[in-house]
């Protein structure tokens, strides 16, 4: 595939684009996303994997913004297909502070045991995503919950600490538009159809206390770190807190039955049309979605003794 055709520059409000910074890996070429918000400050939330930083900076300037006019990076959370390229990124961006939870500070630093984790889970596709840079101290702001951003132009943007997909895990809301920026809190969005993301370790009781701090802002939109933004916001969020309640019931009643991974799998997607999706993806796409459902599984799993 033309590396071309995987940049897509998506607006969403005049002052808000989803830049498409897919990678050349087969199947993630529409799965990975950032967000450029311009205002009189310029923002980029999440900047993929370092293997994504060359395509986010050509999405940055066929959206006519030079890196070093970017003011600040926020960080959803760290996980290494969010946030592996932050180190490349901001030597890019000599301008940009990151700012992102203070759970997040020291595995910015220092990333060696997130690299660690980011193996133990996806395997190879660690690998293919690239290695994760060090951020200098200096360069780091910690957020707190409901902290406000001021970025001009009448945007305010709120922080949420959102934890349950990861301990260091916020969302983002503009209040004036009804915008949620939600990383990975509403679960993961592949052509409309939804599906939870709980890879280990995940908390499944912080997770569900997390969506209802965000169902009870009533947003509007939201837009997801995989993949695209949407109307209808506090809809999906209330169902994807019954999806994960309704996945945990059946993950639990077939883990104690003895049923291996594979076999959970057949059996939710048999008891959720919504997985249904998985029909008419492309032998690549399925292969990706494959291992990130089978993670999602196990984190629900271990979700019973924590």
């Amino acid at each position: 595939m033309n590396k071309k055709d995987l940049i897509k520059v998506y607006p969403i409000t005049p002052d808000l684009k989803l830049l498409n910074i897919g990678t050349s890996i087969p199947g993630y070429g529409n799965f990975l996303g950032a967000y450029l918000l311009c205002g009189e400050k310029n923002i980029l939330i999440d900047v993929g994997p370092q293997a994504t930083i060359p395509n986010l900076l050509s999405a940055l300037a066929e959206s006519n913004v030079n890196p070093q006019q970017i003011d600040y990076i926020i960080l959803t959370h760290i996980h290494i297909d969010h946030a592996g390229g932050i180190g490349a990124a901001i030597r890019e961006m000599s301008k940009a502070r990151v700012l992102a939870h203070s759970r997040a500070r020291p595995h910015l630093i220092d990333p060696s045991k997130l690299w660690e984790a980011s193996l133990s889970t996806l395997g190879d596709m660690a690998i293919k995503y690239g290695n994760i840079e060090p951020v200098p101290e200096d360069r780091i702001i910690v957020a707190t919950d409901l902290m406000k951003l001021d970025i001009g132009c009448g945007i305010m943007l709120e922080i949420h600490f959102t934890p349950g997909h990861a301990s260091h895990h916020l969302s983002l809301f503009d209040r004036a538009h009804g915008l949620l920026i939600a990383g990975e809190t509403a679960g993961v969005c592949i052509d409309g159809s939804i599906r939870p993301a709980t890879p280990p370790p995940f908390k499944m009781e912080e997770t569900l206390h997390s969506l209802d701090r965000l169902i009870a802002l009533k947003p509007e939109q939201l837009c997801y770190g995989h993949f695209g933004c949407y109307d209808n916001a506090t809809e999906r969020l209330k169902l994807m807190k019954q999806k994960i309640l309704e996945w945990h019931k059946i993950i639990n009643s077939a883990a104690k039955s003895g049923k291996h991974q594979e076999e959970i799998l057949s059996i939710l997607r048999k008891q959720d049309n919504n997985l249904d999706y998985l029909n008419n993806l492309d032998r690549d796409t399925y292969q990706r979605e494959h291992l990130l459902l089978i993670n999602d599984i196990n984190g629900l799993c271990d979700s019973y003794s924590t």
